[in-house]
């Protein structure tokens, strides 16, 4: 058990580490975040997981610096964000993660949406959705005794009328629980949001596959890269061209492949009519 020496050894490293980050933060701060109270809950954050204080030490301020490029705050009573440990290429690095709640912010204040919805799915919770041209979705949660979680999703309702949905299994969301640093590691496991939270990070998991398909028209390059999955590449260098730092983001987004029927050969009376404006009949007639 940790004594009152060692908790104060880590509170001044952690005080070091983040007002490191003040100049930078303020530099960046589009959203008018107050740095002394984001800072306050940053150092509390990191006292209180020496897991983290194992991080390298430059990931925490980028970390911090992101609070100011995303506007997302770190008060733990609001649960926007997390500062949580991940590998990158074999280094520990701390980094800021929104939670759903906070993504569903950044969505609604960037107008890209008017509301977005999210929920984790129950074995005996009643749901029915179909893909296509005609979407639909419908989840009925039950009241008592809902059994194992068995799946999550969420949905965007858009300005236009319209709406966006995506659903996951669990079977899914385990694979994306796996490739998490926080859950893998034992040492820190306890301090993972997949322990702590595990609900909203299954909303979380199924919300971040849906916003790669939303508009992002109000978006800022900076404010995309503080919530892509490619952060090892966000805050390496702020200057570098659009296309290298931002190549990767939308990487799992397919475009489709038109394929066009080939040309049916022409009629001796469509030669004979080719060039003359076309007459259509009015059905009605």
């Amino acid at each position: 058990m940790e004594n009152n020496t060692q908790i104060a050894t880590r509170e001044k490293e952690s005080k070091l580490l983040v007002f490191a980050a003040q100049k930078q933060f303020e530099v960046s701060n589009e959203y008018k975040m107050n740095f002394n109270r984001e800072a306050g809950f940053a150092i509390q954050i990191l006292t209180n997981n020496p897991y983290l204080m194992k991080c390298d030490p430059d990931s925490v301020k980028h970390a911090v610096v992101n609070v100011a490029l995303t506007g997302i705050t770190l008060n733990p009573a609001l649960k926007y964000a997390y500062l949580v440990p991940r590998k990158v290429k074999s280094e520990l690095k701390c980094i800021l993660d929104i939670s759903y709640m906070g993504m569903i912010k950044i969505l609604t204040d960037a107008g890209a949406v008017k509301n977005v919805d999210a929920g984790v799915i129950y074995q005996n919770d009643r749901y029915d959705f179909r893909r296509g041209s005609d979407p639909y979705f419908k989840h009925v949660p039950a009241l008592s005794g809902r059994g194992e979680k068995i799946g999550a999703y969420a949905i965007a309702f858009l300005r236009d009328g319209g709406f966006q949905f995506e659903i996951m299994g669990r079977e899914d969301i385990e694979k994306v629980r796996a490739t998490s640093e926080s859950y893998k590691n034992e040492e820190g496991r306890k301090y993972s949001p997949w322990e702590t939270w595990e609900d909203e990070m299954w909303k979380k998991t199924v919300l971040k596959r849906l916003f790669k398909l939303l508009p992002k028209t109000n978006f800022s390059d900076q404010l995309i890269a503080a919530i892509s999955h490619d952060y090892e590449a966000e805050m390496s260098d702020v200057s570098a061209p659009k296309e290298d730092k931002y190549s990767g983001i939308f990487e799992d987004i397919q475009e489709a492949t038109v394929v066009n029927d080939p040309p049916a050969p022409k009629t001796k009376a469509a030669k004979q009519t080719e060039g003359q404006p076309e007459i259509f009949n009015d059905p009605q007639k």
